[in-house]
């Protein structure tokens, strides 16, 4: 009779954890499914591991505002990506920029056009599925073609290349970074590199359906080092630093081809090298569409 009782006993318990464990995959599959139709979810001021999947194209409209100094800067792009594989994928962006200079006693001065476009591509290398979780790392290489307007941007090409390393999960993910940007000598002055490193730690606060809206915020960490530029191949000592920002967002998707990122990036340390003004509140936006 003992014998008996135990027996049910622990094919009870068997029971449920098996339940547990189904109930999990059900909710899992439609969250992480990042080779499917739905969107990933990713950081917005950093490089993520993401991959649209074979035959997909993205749209991502965004708007970027930032201050420095004297200077506001606005930019608008559009864009465009498409999965040539399950893991491989190319785009290209075209920005539309408009710079404003204010100088105490001299009044204010503004200049606008088309930036050079962007050339891209991403291939995500690695990737591993568990039950609840979704690991994956990319590599990313892009090139910019030196024909936009010349009031805003450069007569040479500039080159930039990252890899990522992230998981996703139902409530939580998390994102690594580093990511170098190179620009090519203009006119015998070259700004400084760009040397980026980051962390994203993301969160959904509370598991919906298939149906309903989903919302996750994230909370980056970005570091940029900024090399001294040059002029006639003499360092420019009133440039370049090291510098600190922090970065919440929050992303909401009101459906799995549609998704609304926002956010802020707040400088919290800066080492300047010579005379310079801080760097201050950047602010993005960005609509992502996916057909």
């Amino acid at each position: 009779m003992i014998s008996s009782l135990s027996e049910e006993f622990v094919m009870k318990i068997m029971l449920q954890k098996n339940l547990e464990k189904l109930t999990l995959l059900l909710l899992v599959v439609p969250v992480i499914s990042w080779n499917g139709a739905a969107l990933a979810h990713a950081p917005l001021f950093m490089m993520a591991p993401e991959a649209p999947g074979k035959g997909a194209f993205d749209l991502h409209t965004s708007l970027v505002h930032s201050r420095h100094g004297g200077e506001r800067r606005t930019e608008s792009e559009l864009e465009f990506t498409y999965g040539l594989s399950r893991d491989f994928a190319l785009g290209f962006g075209v920005l539309f920029s408009r710079e404003e200079h204010f100088e105490d006693g001299m009044g204010q001065s503004a200049a606008s056009g088309i930036d050079n476009p962007d050339i891209f591509s991403q291939w995500r290398f690695w990737d591993r599925d568990t039950l609840g979780a979704k690991y994956s790392s990319a590599i990313r290489l892009g090139v910019t073609a030196p024909v936009g307007d010349k009031s805003v941007e450069r007569n040479k090409p500039t080159i930039a290349g990252g890899i990522a390393y992230g998981m996703e999960s139902i409530k939580w993910y998390y994102v690594f970074d580093a990511r170098y940007r190179f620009d090519v000598e203009d006119d015998n002055t070259k700004s400084g590199d760009l040397f980026f490193a980051d962390f994203a730690v993301g969160l959904r606060p509370q598991l919906g359906g298939i149906e309903d809206t989903d919302t996750v915020l994230f909370l980056e960490f970005n570091y940029m080092n900024e090399r001294r530029a040059k002029a006639n191949g003499v360092d420019n000592l009133d440039s370049g630093g090291d510098f600190l920002f922090i970065s919440p967002e929050i992303l909401i998707s009101p459906n799995n081809r549609t998704m609304i990122r926002t956010g802020v990036q707040i400088p919290v340390y800066q080492e300047l090298n010579g005379v310079q003004k801080p760097k201050d509140i950047t602010f993005k936006f960005v609509l992502e569409l996916r057909y």
